[in-house]
């Protein structure tokens, strides 16, 4: 369903006819896209526009079937019936507008599409728009096609660096480098992911109907006292994340380390490594290493990616042994994503067997819990702020020193040093908010990492940011800046 509402929601467009006037109510129109040679590749997906100014949307026999699904899944989970698109379209000053609703969605912003400089085919007005409308049999000579995607590299481009300089007399750190890694299995020694990842093809094995649990997180989620207890641990252990959804529901997720032992944020906390193909057409190097794995623990009960459609509260088996175990414990749900090259979620078992030991030792060891976090948990410095260069520009990690003094939630703001401009306001909140460790001493500094990306600019496009360090108590209480550090960055590039 959200790819189709994207294809909708990108030919919910303006045209604007010019030249040879085309019969648009004559046959079908489909949402397409020119290939380097000229062709015209359609989608499944095709428009009819009736003389009465109606339009209908026309479905292939697979995305009528893949629509069907959405509908059962759908109401599977909401007890509602999907509601259906409606489409109406009228000419107006030379232009033909294209409007959608859906349900009570209504999308008000009409795009656009250009008529009259090829036959049967409807440009974007917009040229950041990569889809077009033709008619089945349409093409562009292949110098067309190139210009067609020039022009949407160049619409695309973000410009935002591009008269920007690097401020003077401003001291600027610079990310540090990123971290390379061999495997994730070999180093730190006797670490969670070198446990779980030595399982594959080692370990033992669950059987497909396998019962999960986790005895001893149960027991700390069944009292009030506990479940305050585990809050605070999570928030000052480093190799957990504890955050916020959209939904505003609190979510742990399991960091794996690097070789060197520094904590290693990733997108989704998703980490894996992939073997490259050979000449032969096959995957070169030890199968055992080939892997994908996130490990989190949903306090609320729903699922962090869980859509109206597809709540993702059960645990699905799909094919070449990807797993995703999910299963409730007192409320909570765990989640265990899981794919090797071999059956019997061997990692998902290891995982459960060392986060059962690990809250074991948290409920037997409740007045001196400090004592089980790692060394690095903790240390009696300044603040700070450390940013390492990720997979790509402008993609960014970032360790976290501090503690604000109680609980609450710590978040990244950024602006460009030099005009004072937000970067990637909405985004870097939530993809940074953290609910970091606390205690009544001021001295002591608590580790939390952090996985962002700033969009504005383009690879080698260098420029001053300021990032704010800011923290809104749990109490209700005014959010506070805690500090602030100026760094040279990029943005990513599209």
């Amino acid at each position: 369903m959200k790819t189709l509402i994207l294809l909708l929601m990108s030919c919910t467009v303006l045209f604007s006819l010019t030249g040879k006037e085309i019969t648009i109510t004559e046959g079908l129109w489909y949402i397409s896209f020119p290939e380097n040679s000229g062709e015209i590749k359609a989608s499944e997906i095709a428009y009819r526009f009736n003389p009465d100014g109606s339009a209908e949307m026309v479905l292939s026999e697979r995305a009528v079937k893949l629509r069907e699904k959405d509908r059962i899944a759908y109401k599977k989970s909401t007890g509602e019936d999907l509601p259906e698109p409606k489409f109406s379209w009228k000419m107006k000053d030379g232009k033909l507008y294209i409007h959608m609703t859906m349900g009570e969605l209504k999308f008000k912003k009409p795009a656009v599409f250009l008529s009259g400089k090829y036959p049967q085919i409807f440009l974007p007005e917009n040229k950041a728009t990569f889809t077009l409308l033709a008619r089945k049999g349409a093409k562009m000579t292949p110098a067309q096609a190139k210009q067609f995607w020039q022009d949407v590299r160049e619409a695309s481009r973000d410009k935002f660096a591009d008269n920007l300089k690097l401020p003077k007399n401003v001291k600027l750190a610079e990310p540090e480098k990123n971290l390379s890694y061999v495997h994730w299995r070999d180093k730190p020694l006797g670490s969670f992911q070198q446990k779980v990842i030595s399982a594959i093809n080692q370990g033992p094995k669950l059987a497909d109907d396998a019962k999960c649990s986790l005895p001893s997180l149960e027991k700390l989620l069944s009292k009030p006292e506990n479940k305050k207890l585990l809050i605070h641990y999570f928030a000052c252990h480093p190799e957990w994340r504890l955050y916020r959804e959209l939904n505003k529901e609190l979510y742990a997720v399991r960091y794996f380390r690097y070789p060197n032992g520094e904590i290693a944020p990733s997108l989704h906390q998703y980490y894996s490594h992939f073997l490259p193909w050979g000449e032969n057409g096959k995957k070169v190097g030890d199968p055992a290493l080939e892997f994908q794995f996130r490990f989190d623990i949903s306090l609320g009960g729903e699922a962090w990616n869980a859509i109206p459609t597809n709540p993702r509260n059960q645990t699905e088996h799909r094919k070449n042994n990807i797993w995703t175990t999910r299963f409730f414990c007192a409320g909570a749900l765990v989640t265990v994503f899981d794919q090797s090259q071999f059956p019997g979620r061997q990692m998902t078992a290891a995982a459960l067997l060392e986060i059962e030991k690990e809250f074991s030792a948290l409920l037997t060891n409740k007045k001196n819990w400090r004592k089980l976090l790692p060394t690095d948990s903790c240390r009696k410095e300044k603040s700070d702020l450390i940013l390492r260069d990720s997979i790509q520009g402008g993609i960014y990690e970032a360790i976290l020193w501090c503690n604000p003094g109680e609980k609450g939630t710590v978040y990244l703001k950024a602006f460009e040093i030099t005009k004072g401009t937000p970067l990637s306001a909405a985004r870097l909140k939530n993809s940074t908010n953290n609910v970091s460790g606390w205690s009544d001493d001021p001295l002591e500094q608590f580790c939390t990492g952090m996985y962002f990306t700033i969009y504005e600019g383009e690879w080698g496009q260098y420029y001053g940011a300021r990032f704010e360090v800011w923290f809104k108590p749990d109490n209700g209480g005014a959010e506070r800046k805690l500090f602030e550090k100026n760094y040279k960055i990029q943005g990513w590039q599209r």
